[in-house]
């Protein structure tokens, strides 16, 4: 098995313990490796034989699945071999699917598009600003620092960081690109519209908007003017006191509330939600999942695997929070407790193909409003029809290969605010992404979008 991560200090004392397990259920071990992502895309791209791999729809899942890196999980293979997942609703399976045909079991845990602002109370209170509650309200808290705090930056953005902004952008105007809640495509569609017409982005007057907005955001200095050459993470900063706010998933959230929360209480660390208006996205269960390679010799004990990490909460817990005890304990509220010096963090050992709500643990010392951000999130969820829709690129790679790549070098700077004129810029990028083939991108993306809802 072939996992993307760092991996964690005691790593191998897990799999180690999940080899007793396996040997004694179904007469089988499993040797785990940790990869980069470029060693990732080598092993699929180079043909080498494997039995099983974590997958994920940005990590290209359904491209990879079309050129053949994984062998398919067909109806019988899955019902002899994991008949749990076998049962499994068709919602939470339906991004395993390819062309019709399965090559992959996804997560069973599901994820909001959902961000939320990470600030520091004691500033808030020391400057007067009241609590976030839209963008503008983040504005004031970014430009509090920006005149008082001469030795931090508001919101240390980096060169990679431009998703971020067109984000609170997506997330807050209930904009989605198609097959994902993802900021940077070129078209979009308008969450309220029926018919689910694709439109170019930068032809939303908000996107003139906003990109006005950011501009003078960057003006304000609310970030550095070496942003888009900042390799320096958000987290990171914030946790060094050089930065004053984070972008974060309601777990990321908690999970840098966790840690400065211990190192800096003085700093009274809040958490409020940055999409404050329109409905709330989930992510396909495909956003994590495991394939099997498409040289698998074993094929049959890899599903008996994967039936268990998935369903049977010893093998589950084990992997994904440790040994009971040692790596973490659960207080009297059932919620899991880990020690300052873990040697197995939470999230550290790549095991994200096989989560399962059923079993996740709210951690202990969450932040204050954790329960009630969940509770907005699932509130206003509507169900995105296109949540597990990826274009098939086959015909047009050049086109989405040019179009991401004008993204890189016009779009994220304006996002960033590096723009002398706002309107001259949109239509140098407009102009650009036309001669690129952005007209034929959305028309196949289109024409595909019409074939894939009439299979449903």
């Amino acid at each position: 098995m072939y996992l993307p991560s760092d991996g964690a200090p005691d790593a191998k004392r897990i799999h180690e313990e999940l080899n007793k397990l396996t040997l004694k259920d179904i007469n089988a071990t499993v040797n785990i490796t940790f990869l980069s992502n470029d060693a990732y895309n080598l092993m699929l791209s180079s043909g080498e034989k494997f039995d099983l791999i974590f997958a994920a729809n940005y990590m290209n899942y359904a491209d990879n699945a079309r050129r053949g890196a994984f062998k398919e999980i067909t109806p019988e293979l899955l019902n002899t071999y994991a008949p749990l997942s076998a049962k499994e609703s068709k919602d939470k399976l339906a991004g395993g699917y390819v062309n019709g045909k399965m090559y992959a079991l996804p997560t069973l845990s599901a994820s909001f598009n959902y961000s939320t602002y990470v600030v520091r109370g004691d500033l808030m209170k020391k400057y007067n600003v009241p609590d976030i509650k839209s963008i503008d309200d983040f504005g004031v808290y970014l430009d509090a620092v920006a005149k008082n705090e001469k030795n931090m930056i508001p919101f240390n953005i980096g060169k990679n960081d431009a998703w971020m902004l067109c984000s609170l952008y997506f997330g807050n105007y209930n904009l989605m690109a198609p097959g994902l809640p993802n900021c940077t495509s070129p078209i979009a569609i308008q969450k309220d519209d029926p018919a689910l017409k694709l439109q170019y982005t930068f032809d939303f007057p908000e996107t003139e908007q906003f990109l006005k907005k950011m501009k003078q955001w960057k003006d304000n200095g609310y970030w550095s003017k070496n942003a888009l050459s900042n390799t320096v993470g958000l987290n990171d900063s914030f946790k060094n006191g050089k930065n004053a706010a984070v972008l974060a998933s309601i777990p990321g959230a908690n999970n840098v509330y966790n840690e400065v929360s211990k190192s800096h209480p003085e700093w009274d660390v809040r958490i409020y939600p940055a999409f404050t208006q329109g409905s709330i996205d989930r992510y396909s269960y495909m956003a994590g999942g495991m394939a099997l390679g498409a040289k698998s010799e074993h094929p049959e004990r890899a599903l008996m695997l994967l039936d268990l990490l998935r369903y049977n909460e010893a093998y589950n817990m084990l992997t994904q929070y440790g040994i009971e005890g040692t790596h973490y304990t659960l207080n009297d509220k059932g919620d899991i407790v880990f020690p300052a010096d873990s040697k197995y963090p939470p999230n550290a050992a790549g095991t994200w193909g096989w989560t399962n709500e059923t079993y996740t643990k709210v951690f202990d010392g969450s932040f204050p409003n954790y329960a009630a951000l969940t509770e907005d999130a699932k509130k206003r969820y509507q169900p995105n029809p296109l949540v597990d829709f990826t274009i098939d690129a086959k015909e047009i790679s050049d086109i989405t290969t040019n179009l991401s790549n004008l993204f890189a070098q016009y779009a994220a700077p304006m996002y960033m605010g590096f723009i002398d004129d706002v309107d001259t810029g949109i239509q140098e990028y407009k102009d650009k992404i036309k001669q690129a083939g952005v007209d034929k991108y959305m028309e196949t993306a289109q024409a595909q979008i019409k074939a894939y809802l009439n299979t449903k």
